[in-house]
C-alpha cells in the first residue's frame, strides 16, 4: 500500500506527539526504517515540510509566503509579522521569496488568500482603467 507525503507527516507528527521526548528518537528510526521498506526515502524533503505544516497548525501558527522586489529588512520584516499577526489575530510565520520581477510593493500568501500590493499589479489596474 502506497502512502502519500502528507499521510506519513500526519503519522509521525501524531507518534511524536504522543512519545516522550526521551523515545522520540527511536520513533525517529522506526519511521526511516518503514520509508526504507516502501522505497519511500526519496520522499523525506516533501514529508519534513509537511511535517511541519502539521507543527505549525498544532501551535496555530499560520505561514505567511511573502514576495518583494528586494530583500526585506529586519525592521521591515518584524513590522510585517507585528501587522500580520493582528490580521490574523493569531502568530504567523514568515517565508520570504525575491522577485524583481516585481518592480516593487509586496505579495502575501496565506493560507487560501493573496494579498497583492505589487507595482505590477497597480501598473496593470492603470492600464485597464486607461483602456477603457
Amino acid at each position: 500500500m502506497k502512502y502519500t507525503t502528507s499521510q506519513y507527516a500526519m503519522a509521525l507528527h501524531q507518534a511524536i506527539a504522543e512519545t516522550k521526548p526521551i523515545d522520540q528518537e527511536k520513533v525517529l528510526d522506526n519511521f526511516v526504517s518503514v520509508l526504507k521498506k516502501n522505497g519511500d526515502l526519496a520522499k523525506i524533503d516533501e514529508i519534513e515540510r509537511e511535517f511541519f505544516k502539521y507543527e505549525r497548525e498544532a501551535k496555530g501558527i499560520k505561514l505567511a509566503e511573502v514576495t518583494t522586489a528586494k530583500r526585506l529588512s529586519g525592521s521591515d520584516e518584524e513590522k510585517l509579522i507585528k501587522d500580520l499577526n493582528e490580521y490574523v489575530s493569531g502568530q504567523v510565520e514568515l517565508k520570504t521569496k525575491v522577485d524583481e520581477g516585481l518592480v516593487g510593493g509586496i505579495v502575501i500568501r496565506l493560507g487560501d488568500e493573496m494579498i497583492d500590493g505589487s507595482v505590477r499589479k497597480s501598473l496593470r489596474e492603470l492600464k485597464n482603467e486607461l483602456i477603457k
